[in-house]
């Protein structure tokens, strides 16, 4: 009973008190157009990203959160990728879609620093299942309004400066609009509770010798109701085959995070373990990715043999 009342309060918090607005990442680091639409087409291949995450796991009816990404380059300046999401807390689920293009700046005859200009498009459904809640007032108006099947069209916007392989940083916005506006019934108002969010993220990449590398990273978010995060992280990679590391969540959790990669496959894998008062109640949070990589520009970018099928492959030693 104890634990059914906590998430009943974290759900209603986290749909109508605005404090949580947007899908928790711990490996954000490693899919950067979650935050940022104009990271779309910033990396030499094209990325199909997918994502599971289980908050507070051990507590029963907890958040998880599943994506599907992909984004890559149209032309020698576009970028253009799409999101799909389905965050869901309980009785409430949050699902939507992210449609994201972007320009890219040169700015140096090597072109090797670029600037990305992005914008998207996303449509969002929020519920309730009204069936999984029970209240003391028969139809509760601040339950009854959560349910519904709207589809809230709104705009994100993003500029993100990256040197390939070395350094990134960004700043975007999302929920521009704060629409009010169901997308089959546009002469209807209805009730949104997804205010304006805003990230700041950047990363530099230190070489350590020949076959080590150290990449520190940092997030900050907050939304117009004065709420913030901050994410802090640091990353050791061997061989650019595989990496540890670990992140501090401001008030939040102590995130550690491992991956490798497989020629065109990248996985990887981050658990928090929690430091706020929930730690009284869930073992911690987990979440995977797994990544393939497809269409290098460069064949020499992925060191795959089934991608340079024409051509003699000799192992390296």
């Amino acid at each position: 009973m104890k634990n059914i009342l906590l998430l009943t309060g974290l759900f209603f918090v986290a749909v109508f008190g605005y404090t949580q607005q947007l899908t928790l990442n711990s490996l954000y680091l490693f899919n950067e157009t979650i935050i940022n639409p104009a990271a779309a087409g910033s990396k030499e291949y094209i990325p199909i990203h997918t994502s599971f995450r289980r908050q507070w796991a051990g507590l029963a009816d907890a958040p998880t959160m599943q994506t599907v990404t992909a984004h890559g380059y149209a032309g020698k300046r576009m970028g253009i990728g799409g999101v799909l999401y389905n965050d869901v807390a309980g009785p409430s689920r949050r699902s939507g879609i992210q449609i994201n293009t972007s320009y890219h700046l040169r700015l140096d005859k090597e072109d090797k620093n670029r600037l990305g200009m992005g914008l998207s498009m996303s449509l969002s459904q929020n519920t309730i299942d009204v069936n999984k809640i029970n209240t003391y007032l028969p139809d509760d108006p601040a339950v009854a309004r959560g349910f519904n099947n709207q589809m809230v069209p709104d705009l994100n916007a993003g500029l993100y400066y990256y040197n390939t392989n070395k350094a990134f940083f960004g700043i975007s916005a999302h929920n521009l609009v704060e629409s009010r506006k169901d997308l089959y019934r546009f002469d209807e108002i209805v009730y949104n509770p997804l205010v304006r969010t805003y990230y700041v993220a950047g990363g530099y990449t230190f070489n350590i010798g020949n076959n080590f590398k150290f990449r520190a990273m940092a997030l900050g978010q907050a939304i117009e109701t004065l709420n913030y995060q901050v994410d802090a992280t640091g990353l050791l990679i061997i061989k650019d085959l595989m990496w540890l590391g670990a992140s501090y969540r401001h008030q939040d959790a102590i995130v550690f995070l491992g991956g490798i990669q497989l020629g065109a496959l990248k996985v990887g894998y981050a658990y928090d373990f929690t430091r706020s008062e929930l730690m009284n109640h869930a073992t911690g949070s987990h979440e995977v990715f797994v990544e393939i990589q497809i269409f290098p520009k460069n064949s020499q970018t992925i060191d795959v043999p089934w991608l340079k099928r024409n051509r003699i492959y000799s192992p390296k030693i």
